[in-house]
Order: structure tokens, then sequence, then C-alpha cells
């Protein structure tokens, strides 16, 4: 009877010691989760400590304090808890899914690849799971992969607002803009103060050609962040597209407003300037952009041009000879400066900068047009003939070409080619709606022909346009 009763005792004090065990581990597990929400790591990596030492198998505190090692990015332990955790629960899904994220983290993609299958071979229905698996293949750019992935978490959870931004962002760079604009429509119908979805949604309405509903995006996007710049400068490029200059230019001011170092926005200034025929003003916004970048050819390019349309041609010329130093390549500040030298008599500098444009340039009708009004005007009248007549092999509807050569025959008192050829430029100026240069060229005829005694070179040079590309 004593012995019996000895037993219960001892089980009743080995049963007390365990409660009083278990006790202490839930204290110590949930004191330790407390310090993470407060984000004191140290502590409660102590208390899971602690946990661990007292019960060695316990899975969720070694997945739990993996987790807190994570946030000291102590990364190897991280892995080193979790890998442990798998060891006990083989099975477990989640420890893979946890592990992964590590490897992801360290950048140990194939490792993390290999942690999230295991993880859902064991769920299939692992949402988690996939959503990481198809960050990991984004990140390696095996976007059909991701995908794939990322189509499975939504079909799974459909209301996945991440998985449809990120796979917003993949069709982005593919360049599928319809998927871009259906994915961040359903970023937007979940999350209607989303800026970045209005922004990506903006940005392919446009590519597409869609300018109006892209200004409304990027209205939205800018109405949630006044301080949005990239919105505000795009709005303004799909304004330029719309030919509605007066908004592209407010647009662009506020731009730099916002961002008063930034070249470009000087240079789409200066360009809807030009557009408003502002050229002073066009010359300004390129001169700001020269002083902060005076390494850029294309403020100079563009700066030249609009010194050409004030017809001020020694500026322009000085600033397409400062574009082709800093870029030699430049075929159009070739053109363009062999336009203004004709523009001053200086028609060998003309013809020597046409030579360059054509050698480097994609075939031109306007550039044999205008260096055949150059030989012409130095009366090297075959050369003439034979650039326009390459304008009009590589056009055969340009009717500048055709009323030039039809002057030079006449010069060449070659009759019946001067009025086939003039005759031809005013039926297809007429055709082309052009009806005032028609009648030009039908007054030129008879200027030229029903009074042939008063006919002089003069009369006959030609008056076509030179005009900068």
């Amino acid at each position: 009877m004593a012995k019996s009763s000895k037993n219960k005792s001892e089980q009743m004090y080995h049963e007390a010691i365990a409660k009083l065990d278990q006790d202490l581990i839930e204290t110590y597990y949930k004191r330790g989760e407390i310090y993470l929400k407060l984000k004191d790591y140290s502590a409660a990596i102590e208390d899971f400590d602690t946990v661990i030492q007292l019960d060695p198998d316990n899975i969720e505190t070694y997945l739990i304090r993996g987790y807190t090692y994570g946030k000291t990015k102590n990364f190897d332990q991280e892995i080193s808890d979790y890998t442990e955790a798998i060891r006990l629960a083989p099975e477990l899904a989640k420890a893979y899914r946890s592990r992964g994220y590590a490897y992801g983290i360290i950048r140990e993609y194939p490792q993390a690849i290999a942690d999230f299958t295991q993880a859902i071979e064991l769920d299939p229905n692992y949402v988690q799971g996939y959503y990481n698996r198809a960050c990991i293949y984004q990140l390696l750019e095996d976007y059909q992969a991701a995908i794939t992935d990322f189509n499975q978490v939504i079909s799974l959870e459909p209301e996945h607002v991440k998985a449809y931004e990120h796979r917003g962002n993949i069709y982005q760079v593919l360049a599928d803009y319809t998927q871009v604009i259906a994915n961040f429509t359903e970023v937007i119908r979940h999350n209607t103060d989303h800026t970045q979805a209005y922004q990506a949604r903006g940005e392919a309405n446009f590519k597409l050609k869609y300018y109006r509903q892209a200004i409304i995006d990027y209205s939205q996007a800018i109405l949630l962040d006044p301080q949005d710049w990239q919105s505000i400068y795009h709005q303004g490029h799909s304004y330029y597209q719309l030919q509605d200059y007066t908004n592209a230019l407010a647009n662009y001011s506020e731009v730099i407003r916002l961002q008063p170092s930034m070249v470009e926005v000087y240079l789409d200034q200066g360009n809807v300037c030009g557009k408003l025929k502002d050229f002073s003003g066009a010359i300004a916004s390129y001169t700001k952009a020269i002083e902060l970048n005076p390494q850029n050819p294309d403020a100079y390019y563009h700066r030249g041009n609009a010194h050409n349309f004030l017809q001020e041609y020694y500026q322009a010329i000085e600033d397409y000879t400062e574009c082709l130093i800093l870029n030699p390549d430049y075929g159009n500040a070739y053109y363009n400066r062999g336009v203004n030298y004709s523009c001053i008599g200086q028609y060998y500098q003309a013809i020597d900068n046409y030579n360059t444009a054509i050698s480097m340039m994609p075939p031109s009708p306007a550039i044999y047009n205008n260096r055949g009004i150059a030989y012409q005007k130095l009366e090297e009248y075959q050369k003439a003939i034979a650039d326009y007549t390459q304008a009009i092999f590589f056009d055969p509807n340009y009717t500048d070409a055709y009323y030039n050569r039809g002057l030079v025959y006449f010069i060449q008192e070659k009759s019946s080619k001067s009025l086939k050829n003039l005759n031809l430029a005013a039926k297809l100026w007429h055709k082309q709606g052009k009806t005032k240069r028609a009648q030009q060229t039908l007054d030129k005829i008879q200027q030229l022909y029903d009074n042939p005694t008063q006919a002089t070179l003069e009369n006959a040079s030609s008056n076509s346009d030179i005009v900068c590309s």
C-alpha cells in the first residue's frame, strides 16, 4: 500500500514538472512573440532559445526563430533553423517555403526555386509557394514561367492584388500593353489609390496611342500625388501627341518647377515652343539644356533649327557645328548645316555637307533636291538635273524636284522637257491639295513661255522651299 502511494506521488510530481515546463515553454514563446512584434529581436531570440532548450523538437519555435534571424539579416542562422524544422517535419510545406524565401534574399535562386517547388508538391494549393516562386522567376527574367505561377496564384486567390501587379509589370517588359492595361485595371479595382497602377496603365495606353485615356490615368496619379513629376511629364507627352501644345507646355513647365535640373524636359519644352512658333522661347529652353549639359548634341541641333526658322543662319551653323563636334555621326546636323549654308549663298560648303549627309543617312529625296538647288545656283546644271532625278527616283511624288528640274531644262532651252516637268509639278500639287502652289507653277509657265523674250535666268531660278529636317 505504501509503495503504491509513493508511485502515485512520483507520477503527480512528474506531471506537475511537465506542466510547469509546458507553462514555461508557452510563457517564453508568447513573450518571444511580443518581443518580435516590438522589433526587439535579440530579446525574442533569447526567449525562443529557451523554448528550444526546454523542447528541442518544437518545430514552430524553429520556424519563428528562423524568421526572427531573418529580421536581423542573419540569413545563415535563419536557413539553419528552417532546415532543422524540415528535419523534424519533412512534410511541412511552409518550412520549405520559408527556407526558399531566405535563399531568395541571399540570391541563391536555384535553391530557392527547389524549396518553393517542394512546398508546392507537398501542398498543390499553396498560394504563397507559387507567388514566391513566380517572383524568383521574374528576377531571373524567366517571364513565361513567372506568368504561369502568377496565373496559378490568381486562380487560387482571385483577389491577390500583388500577383496582378507583378504580372502587369512582366507584360510591360514584354511590351504586351493590352495585358498591362488588363492587369493594372484589376489592381485599381481592388485599390483605387494605387498611384503606380495608374502610372503603368497610363504608359500602356500611351504605347497603344490611346492618348486621351493615358491623360486620364496620369491625371488620377497626379491627383493622388501632386509631386509625381513623372506622371506630369508623361501626360505632357500625351498632350503633345494630340497636338495640344498649350497643355503640353504647361505640363513641361510644371516638371521644370519640380525638377529644375532635368535636361530632357527643357528639350521637350523647346520642341513645344517650336510647334507654337515661339522660336525665341525654344532657343531659351535649348540654351538652358546646354547650360545643364554642354555635352548634349541634341540641344545644339534643335537650337540650330530654331535659329534657322528665325533666319539667324550664322548662329544656326555655329550650333550644328558644335553638335557635330560632340557627335560626328549626326547626319541631320550635316544636312541642316548644308541648308543654312545655302541660305547664306555658300553653296560649295552646302554641297560638302549634303555629300556627308547622303553618305550616312537613309536615302532622302529632300537632300538630293536641296543639293540640286545648290548645283543649280552654281550653274552646274547637269549635276542639278542628276540630283533632281535621283530625288524623283526615291519619291515619284516629290513635286519640288519636278518643278526644279523643269526650271533647269528651261535654262538649257529644252522646252519640251521643261514644260513636261513643270506641268507635272502643277498636276501633282493640285492632286496633293496644294492648289496655291499649283497655280503659282501655272503662272510660272505662262511667265516663262508666253513672254520668252522677257524670260531671264533669274526668272528660272528655283523657288522651292529649303526646310530643316
